[in-house]
């Protein structure tokens, strides 16, 4: 393991040197591993974000899901029947995690702010749909913000630094893209970003790609199944 964390850090310590030479900022980083398998095992991360910086101002690392899209839709009367009416769309990452190096428990306006515009309101603007949205996909993980959660690696060389990185398992499946960035007083700063591909193990990621890519198919299917279900409860309470 100590090995694969030197190769892992070796680029970094590159950039380490060229960066003094030019007298520069730096911010860079690098994976442990660029496709993830979700585990169920909570002790263990699913992969790391190895990193070093000169910067002493705040830095965060965002985590971005596959883009997802929610149709919005209004009970509307026609013709004496109640049909839906589409009212708008939302656009927004499946996953959002941010992790950040700050050490008190206050969340710092920017990274709120960050949240909230990459969650896209198509048709009508409304905040109250998007706080609504941003509550419900906090309570079950999808998006959150972790202070404190850049762990130094060797204490002799504090700009080294490791962040830990564990999905729910209710994590979308797909591309993910991952950044680190500087948030300093106008002085913000976001790295490219590098692509991983998260899956899931056995039938749990064949029914989630399933139910997204064809979710029509699995609506009929589903139906089916609930209403077999409801008329083998109903004969057996009948006995």
């Amino acid at each position: 393991m100590r090995t694969n964390i030197f190769f892992k850090i070796l680029p970094l310590i590159f950039l380490l040197t060229e960066a003094k030479f030019a007298n520069s900022k730096v911010l860079t980083f690098d994976l442990s591993q660029k496709n993830v398998e979700i585990s169920d095992d909570s002790s263990k991360p699913d992969f790391i974000v190895f990193g070093f910086t000169d910067s002493k101002d705040s830095l965060v690392l965002k985590v971005e899901g596959p883009n997802q899209k929610v149709i919005l839709q209004k009970k509307k009367k026609f013709f004496g029947m109640w049909t839906w009416n589409k009212t708008g769309e939302f656009s927004y990452p499946g996953l959002y995690h941010y992790y950040t190096n700050n050490k008190d428990e206050e969340i710092d306006f920017e990274i709120k702010k960050d949240l909230v515009d990459n969650i896209k309101l198509i048709g009508k603007d409304d905040d109250n749909l998007k706080k609504d949205l941003i509550r419900k996909k906090k309570s079950i993980d999808l998006f959150f913000i972790k202070n404190n959660s850049f762990k130094i690696i060797n204490e002799k060389i504090p700009n080294f630094f490791k962040i830990p990185v564990k999905l729910p398992l209710n994590s979308p499946t797909g591309e993910y893209l991952v950044s680190l960035s500087i948030m300093g007083k106008g002085n913000n700063f976001e790295t490219s970003k590098l692509k991983i591909n998260v899956s899931k193990p056995g039938i749990s990621s064949f029914i989630f790609k399933f139910a997204h890519k064809y979710s029509f198919i699995y609506g009929i299917f589903s139906a089916i199944i609930a209403i077999g279900l409801g008329f083998l409860a109903g004969v057996v309470f009948r006995k």
